[in-house]
């Protein structure tokens, strides 16, 4: 994406920009993403054991209230937004060859 061509791999990895920007309620050119930090590496740094301090509050307060409602399915949001996170991750790879197709995303999308 950022060398400015029009590629799958391009567009593979502007999905995945996508998917950190809604969990995460953050914009890629917010004013912390700078000296190296962005919001794949944010994402990265974090995953899976700190993604609670990174994600969108609302979400996080969401999932909160789910206390309310059996254990299983507040533990199964989790793991649909940890499923998702890494999703946006395989799919912002430094290397075009590396990301995951679109094939491999629809699959591992959680139903």
């Amino acid at each position: 994406a950022g060398g400015g061509q029009v590629s799958t791999a391009a567009d593979v990895y502007s999905f995945g920009v996508v998917l950190l920007e809604i969990f995460l309620r953050r914009r890629p050119t917010d004013d912390m993403f700078k000296d190296g930090l962005s919001i794949v590496k944010l994402t990265e740094i974090s995953f899976p054991d700190r993604v609670m301090e990174i994600v969108d509050p609302q979400l996080v307060q969401e999932l909160e209230l789910c206390q309310e409602t059996p254990t299983a399915l507040k533990e199964k949001g989790v793991r649909s937004l940890l499923s998702m996170l890494n999703v946006g991750l395989s799919c912002t790879k430094p290397s075009p060859h590396e990301r995951t197709n679109m094939h491999e995303v629809v699959a591992k999308l959680p139903e």
